[in-house]
């Protein structure tokens, strides 16, 4: 009997036992005849004529499918202001937003900071800037200096705190974002 580590006899045995066990059994000895050869137990001829080498298997399996992960990337690529959340609801996607983006960072697609801000298209938004200017028109030039432009800095219009990012490569023309 072969024994292990602990005083045990073992029910697994090492490849070499396992090939010499086979070629025993293939020749047409009986369990009781390769028992007295090799000196081991039933069980372990057993596990030794069942036994195969198991696919190596790494972390859980994924959410997502192939297509699902294309269809993704394709959604992304057609619309690059669109968020994970968005994506993830208009596909009807069985996984969380991480997920989606996580399937984005794959294909390349990294959120970043568009080079261009978008422009003032609401009314509201022009006559905000025009008021400022028409109550501020007597300030002296060294006043003005000190104002930061929307068109120089990060415009941030209706995106409650945070701003506008887009999902793009990373050979766009745009700002990396950390």
């Amino acid at each position: 009997m072969t024994e292990n580590l602990h005083g045990h006899t073992s029910r697994h045995c090492s490849e070499e036992q396992r090939t010499l066990i086979k070629k025993l059994i293939g020749e047409g000895k009986t369990y009781k005849e390769v028992q007295k050869i090799i000196g081991c137990s039933a069980k372990m001829i057993s596990n030794a004529l069942k036994w195969r080498a198991k696919p190596e298997t790494r972390g859980r399996k994924r959410k997502t499918t192939i297509k699902m992960d294309r269809r993704i990337t394709r959604m992304a690529k057609a619309q690059p202001m669109i968020s994970s959340r968005m994506i993830k609801d208009s596909l009807e996607l069985p996984v969380s937003t991480v997920t989606v983006r996580r399937r984005l960072w794959e294909a390349n697609l990294f959120t970043r900071i568009p080079r261009k801000v978008p422009l003032l298209k609401k009314k509201r938004h022009v006559q905000k800037r025009l008021q400022f200017a028409k109550e501020h028109i007597n300030w002296p030039k060294e006043k003005w200096r000190n104002i930061l432009w929307t068109d120089e800095s990060k415009a941030c219009l209706e995106c409650l705190g945070q701003g506008l990012l887009i999902a793009n490569a990373p050979a766009s023309s745009s700002r990396s974002y950390p």
